[in-house]
């Protein structure tokens, strides 16, 4: 029978491009953080989006998965990801970071990144994909030269 322990407290959920970790002193850099993506077509691929959750009052060793889903629930998630952190005692900050490659959206619209844990929703980042029309060529003036 598998242990319950209570769900830990959710601190940040931030979505970005890259995070750094250094080695020295295990400090990490958020890099490119943002809540939208922009893309002429669809579908459309984005090369990496990196997420970082920091947590606390939590028990133990606690499993935690990161699903990347459509608002309207309508699809599979797009991917998801597992992760371990491990709590010394529940007043300890928990941090975790993944990153996911080549991720393709089927379309414009909201999106959702959640983090569950034991089965339940802990949190959830908005993260929308927005279409853009390509920009038209500038105009041809006087001042520019024909090709002979």
């Amino acid at each position: 029978m598998p242990i319950h322990r209570p769900t830990p407290d959710v601190l940040a959920l931030i979505l970005c491009d890259q995070i750094i970790t250094d080695r020295m002193t295990g400090k990490q850099s958020l890099i490119g953080m943002f809540s939208k993506i922009h893309a002429q077509r669809y579908p459309a691929s984005h090369p990496q989006l990196s997420v970082f959750v920091a947590l606390t009052d939590g028990h133990g060793k606690t499993e935690l998965v990161i699903r990347l889903v459509d608002s309207n629930d309508a699809r599979p998630p797009i991917v998801e990801g597992k992760g371990m952190v491990d709590f010394k005692n529940p007043r300890a900050i928990a941090n975790l970071a993944l990153q996911f490659h080549g991720l393709t959206f089927p379309e414009p619209g909201e999106y959702r990144v959640q983090l569950w844990s034991q089965g339940n929703l802990l949190r959830e980042a908005r993260l929308e994909m927005i279409h853009i029309r390509p920009k038209p060529p500038p105009p041809k003036t006087d001042q520019q030269e024909e090709p002979a």
